[in-house]
């Protein structure tokens, strides 16, 4: 039998903890989205050198797992002199590995978008940063929405493995509850539901984003 008077007993503490996994998944989010939007304009820049420098950055993150950045920046970041917080380090890790994701994301979106559109843009007299600012990118986030909101609820999973580095996120004060009461379905019960809470919350973004899209595009 599930004992739920336990779980009482532990969700004031898996909360606080559910809060620090936020806020490393939303600082994560931000800078993965920052990065990844750069890194996606760099892969269709005409310059070589700038489109290869991306090319290699989405290669090396998406070629190796995110467990082994995650100790690359903790653990071998500080042979060179800079010691990063473990906080630091999971957010740095976590926005690194997403950005390569999301940068794949924003380029398709781009290119799905028909060349016409900014080549009427520049015939009227405007520059290509405004162009993408106000042609190309407010139809390239239709298309980019699903799978991003797809990889950002990915993102909030993967920020378990930041418990491997003593971050008290919520899959670290989970562990550190049923390794005392070896109450482990209970644990992981309240921990699931809480995961859940999260990624269904982006979710509904994901739905209320959409609807509001179909009310701009048909008004």
């Amino acid at each position: 039998m599930i004992d739920w008077h336990f779980i009482a007993i532990i969700m004031p503490r898996l909360l606080r903890a559910c809060g620090q996994t936020m806020g490393i998944s939303l600082c994560s989010l931000s800078l993965a989205t920052i990065l990844g939007l750069s890194v996606a304009l760099l892969r269709l820049s005409p310059i070589r050198v700038l489109g290869t420098a991306a090319w290699t950055y989405v290669w090396l993150v998406r070629g190796t797992p995110l467990l082994l950045q995650l100790f690359a920046l903790y653990y071998a970041v500080p042979l060179t002199g800079l010691r990063l917080d473990p906080w630091l380090a999971g957010v740095l890790a976590l926005g690194f590995n997403s950005a390569a994701y999301f940068s794949e994301i924003f380029r398709a979106a781009i290119q799905s978008i028909p060349p016409g559109q900014s080549e009427a843009a520049i015939a009227i007299g405007m520059g290509p940063a405004t162009t993408l600012w106000k042609i190309v990118l407010p139809q390239a986030l239709r298309p980019a929405l699903p799978p991003y909101i797809g990889q950002a609820i990915t993102l909030i999973k993967n920020s378990s493995l930041v418990s491997v580095i003593a971050v008290p996120d919520l899959m670290q004060t989970a562990q550190s509850i049923y390794s005392v009461t070896f109450k482990v379905v209970e644990v992981m019960l309240a921990t699931g539901v809480l995961y859940l809470f999260m990624t269904t919350l982006l979710q509904i973004a994901q739905t209320w984003l959409e609807r509001r899209l179909n009310y701009y595009t048909v008004k």
